[in-house]
Formats: C-alpha cells, structure tokens, sequence
C-alpha cells in the first residue's frame, strides 16, 4: 500500500482500483460523523468514475455527547435530502455516563452500522480513519501496554463475519484531507473536544505525530508497512506457540497446567510470549504480574502463587504450573464447564441444547467436545487457515466485555470449534459425509 501527501479525486479512485476495494455496482455504506474526514471520504465518492455505476448509503449517529450534535444531525439531514442520499440515523439515548463513554459509544456506533447494512443487504462499510489515525492508535496502543499481542494499528481492509471495512484514506495524511476539503468547499463540523489536551488521543496528535512526520518523509508509508508486517507476523507468533503449548500444557476442569521445568528451559522472553499466550484469554497480565509470574517460575521456591484479574490465580509447585479459577459457573441453568459425549445432550431451560450426533447435519468434531467459557490460549482458526486468540478475535468483532465473560463455547482443548452466533471453525464446516477420520461426530446446537 502506497502512502500519499496529496489527495486528489483522480489519485484516490485509482489507488482504490488498484487495491480492489470496489466493485462496480457495488452499494457503498459510509460511516459519516459531519467531521472533515468523514464528509470528504463522502465528497470523494459521489465523484466516483460513473463507470462504477456505484450505489451509496449513509449512516449517521448522534451521540448526545456534545451540544453541537442536533445542529450536526440536523446538517446531515439536509445535506443527504439535498443530494438524494439515503441516510440511516440513530441517536445513543443514554443516561449520565461516568466512565467507559469511549467503548460505550464504539458498540453502539458498530451495533448501528450492522443494523444499517443489514438493512440495505449490503457487506461494504467505508470509514474515514487516515494515515495520521494509524499513528495515534499504534502510540496509543504502545503506551497502554507494549505488549507484543496487541493489534498494531488500523488496517485498510478488517473482515468481520457479516461484512467487511475498508478504510480507503488510510495512506493519506490530515494535512492532504484538509487540503482537499478546502479546495472542494466541503461541508463540515469541527469537533471543539479535538483541542482538549486532557484527552490522551489529542496529546499525541498535537505534541507527537507533527514531529514523527518531520522525522522522515516516508514515515507514512513505513507505518503502513509496519502495520501490515506486525499483523502477519501475529498470525505466524500464534501458529508457533500453539505449538509450543502442545507439548507442555495440558487442561483438566477448567484449569490451565504448565510443565515447569520445561517451561523455564525457554530464554526468559519465550516464557513471556507464552504465558501471555496461555493467560490471554482470562485478562491480559500487567506488566508487574508479568514479571511476578516469570520471576516466580524461575525461583528456587517450591511453591507459589499470584493473584490474576477475575478470580484467577497462578500457583507454581517444583514441577507444574497451574492457572485456575476456584468456582465453577452457571449459565441458563447448567454448570460449566461440562462434557459432551458422543449421543450427549445439554439442554438449556430457555429451549435450547447442544447434541453431538455419530452422523446427519451440524459440525464436524472430535468424539468430545467441553461446552464452557472462554481459557487462557483459547484460539480459533480464521477463514485463511490461520490461528488468532480467540481474545483478540472477540475484540476485532467488537463484543462488548460484559459479553465476552458470558458466552458459551464448544472447545476441544484450546482449539474454539463453535460460539453460537459468533463462530464456527470453518476449516471443517462439513455435512457429515467424508469427514476427515479425526473427526468422530457431529455438533449442533439449536
């Protein structure tokens, strides 16, 4: 992908051409916030090439964060009306917000932009995030924690189940946004808050991105590159530690165990990346709980333990390392985790169940399955072949925390097979004819 200090109609529907990001007649979705990058990103694409002969969709949310949001949402109306836009608005009714405004806000945004697709059966949203939003989310992100596991950045294309995003300013800085909005006479709304510097996204805009930019006039194209790389080498780091993992941790009710001594036979930032791996999916560690735990490993003390987020807890012996929780839960009136063998049914009070079936429709898995709540170094395999943390993918998706710590999954060891709704390994989506000979049933739930 190709960074650009100019934007311009002609340069950008070439770049998006060249990537394939569209489609002609394809039905566009925009994600419009009346803010310059949002409103210029719509600008851009009523002046498509007529060729494309493309179909356009806007969806708006008001907030009712800001005093200036019914003047914003009146604008977009007119502005939509007068150009024959259709428009999907929704407004956030909420009641006073203390903390968590950001992520409150982001589910609701997202909630509105599935239902809005599904809506006008379309699978294409465009946002407006741009090269300089890549640069605050990665400093971000590096400041909140450095850990290797964290999503680098934003990404020209994210696939999420029913549809997909496109971020096609990503190669384009503010400066080259602006510049394009001040020759075309776009309309728009300037957010006051974008000055607070007690926000910390703003700080780095203001004191940090000018200067990373003046660094080197490639900056732009080297973020872009480096976000591309980290996002694969992610994939690669989660394949090898699966491996890892298999020949020194084993599972039983629950409960997470490491062999110690081979655990600490690994250089000291091996042991990082797989502890890390191994508790991702309870709460990600903190450095100094990081740092308790891998200095506990490698002491000469025969036991010990450290207190984790949620109820968890690290306890260490001569030869194993255990991470448990004491309680089991109970979730539609059955106890998790449980069991399902072959010609086994759990049934839940509100009508639902899993069965696992010798033949006949549903999804091919091993003879047993655990029917229980997400465990440190859960994984799914994504569509492309490759393994994800399963804490990583349920973040890429958007669901809510409150969510996470509920939903119910089918797991073989720490290989995710099915979430209801959110998740089926699609590497074995298969009717319950020629099954591979490791596959001994079939799994439904309805």
């Amino acid at each position: 992908m190709q960074a650009l200090n100019v934007l311009t109609r002609t340069d950008f529907w070439r770049q998006v051409q060249q990537q394939g990001l569209i489609t002609p007649g394809q039905m566009i979705v925009i994600g419009v916030s009346t803010g310059v990058d949002s409103m210029t990103l719509l600008d851009l694409v009523q002046h498509a090439p007529t060729a494309l002969h493309l179909h356009i969709g806007v969806v708006y949310v008001d907030h009712q964060l800001r005093a200036q949001s019914a003047t914003e949402t009146a604008f977009i109306q007119d502005y939509c009306a007068a150009r024959k836009l259709p428009l999907h608005k929704a407004v956030w009714q909420h009641g006073p917000l203390t903390h968590g405004v950001e992520a409150a806000a982001r589910d609701f945004r997202y909630q509105t932009f599935q239902t809005a697709l599904t809506d006008w059966r379309a699978n294409t949203l465009w946002l407006a995030h741009h090269n300089d939003d890549a640069l605050e989310t990665l400093l971000m992100k590096l400041a909140r924690s450095g850990s290797v596991f964290e999503q680098p950045g934003l990404r020209l294309v994210s696939r999420r189940p029913s549809y997909t995003i496109i971020r096609p300013l990503l190669p384009y800085p503010k400066s080259a946004i602006r510049a394009y909005a001040a020759r075309h006479q776009v309309p728009h709304y300037e957010d006051a808050t974008n000055q607070d510097e007690t926000i910390q996204r703003n700080r780095i805009r203001a004191a940090v991105v000018p200067v990373f930019h003046d660094l080197n006039e490639r900056s732009a194209a080297h973020l872009l590159r480096y976000t591309e790389e980290m996002t694969a080498a992610q994939g690669l780091l989660a394949e090898r530690l699966t491996q890892l993992a298999a020949t020194m941790v084993t599972r039983s009710a629950g409960s997470v165990h490491l062999d110690r001594p081979a655990f600490n036979a690994l250089p000291r930032g091996q042991r990082s990346l797989l502890l890390q791996f191994v508790l991702a999916d309870t709460q990600p560690l903190t450095g100094r709980q990081l740092a308790q735990c891998l200095d506990l490993a490698a002491s000469s003390q025969a036991a010990g333990s450290v207190n984790l987020a949620a109820g968890w807890q690290l306890t260490m012996t001569y030869q194993r390392i255990t991470i448990t929780r004491e309680n089991q839960s109970q979730v539609g009136g059955i106890f998790l985790p449980v069991s399902l063998s072959l010609l086994g049914t759990v049934f839940y009070p509100d009508g639902h169940a899993w069965h696992l079936a010798p033949a006949g429709p549903g999804l091919a898995v091993p003879a047993e399955v655990v029917l229980r709540h997400r465990q440190p170094g859960d994984v799914v395999q994504l569509a492309n072949g490759q393994h994800q943390l399963l804490r990583r993918f349920l973040i890429n998706q958007k669901v809510p925390q409150s969510t996470r710590d509920t939903l119910v999954l089918a797991a073989v060891g720490e290989q995710v097979w099915y979430i209801p709704g959110l998740y089926i390994r699609q590497a074995h989506q298969l009717s319950g004819m020629g099954q591979p000979d490791t596959m001994k049933s079939m799994l439904t739930y309805y």
